[in-house]
């Protein structure tokens, strides 16, 4: 269809995809990890604190008191996190200076990533920042190992990326256009994956603790 263009269609579902897959398992990972170090009540009472400004409602509950998100809230998290996030991991302990550094370039790069993703076209360059942001991402994410899928789980998502890779190669092969298209659906499903895969050992991890109290 010559009206159509591959660069304009490739738009990922942003409020289920983006927000409600991404960063909300994310905000899973990070709240477990903020528990373990003893720094939910800061990062409550710094969220709390965040001022309105033009484009953006500030909230009226501390963080861990939702129970249930919109889209718009969940688009405002994304705008805020990383520098609430920074705030509350500020002045640590001898022994918290690397996975608190660790943490937060993990969060940081996730949240340039959904930020791209939501470009209403999508080029070769701006793929490749994705990549780039995905891969960072991936490198620092070790610290989160505790409270992300399993290795077999892992595994599944990789083996689907190769899938949605490899099962339309020779067809686009001679169209850069749906290379750019393929490239983004692999790593917009890659993490949408491994961001559901975690749900269900991170409801395990809080049924056993709460079992403990």
């Amino acid at each position: 269809m010559k009206c159509i263009s591959p660069t304009t269609i490739i738009i990922p579902d942003i409020l289920h995809t983006i927000y409600l897959d991404m960063l909300k398992h994310l905000m899973d990972w990070v709240m477990s990890f903020l528990e373990q170090h003893s720094r939910i009540n800061k990062f409550n009472q710094l969220w709390a604190m965040m001022p309105p400004y033009p484009g953006f409602a500030r909230f009226t509950k501390p963080y861990s008191q939702v129970t249930q998100w919109s889209g718009k809230e969940m688009k405002a998290l994304g705008h805020v996190i990383v520098p609430v996030f920074a705030a509350t991991l500020s002045n640590p302990l001898v022994n918290q200076r690397i996975p608190f550094t660790e943490v937060l370039l993990c969060v940081k790069n996730v949240v340039y990533f959904h930020l791209m993703a939501q470009y209403r076209y999508h080029t070769e360059a701006k793929i490749e920042y994705m990549e780039y942001y995905l891969e960072e991402f991936h490198r620092h994410m070790d610290v989160l190992s505790r409270f992300r899928a399993s290795k077999s789980r892992q595994k599944g998502s990789e083996a689907l990326k190769q899938q949605l890779t490899l099962g339309k190669q020779e067809e686009c092969e001679s169209d850069p256009a749906w290379n750019i298209f393929l490239r983004l659906q692999s790593m917009v499903s890659l993490m949408k994956i491994k961001c559901r895969s975690s749900q269900k050992f991170h409801n395990t991890l809080s049924t056993n603790r709460i079992s403990t109290l």
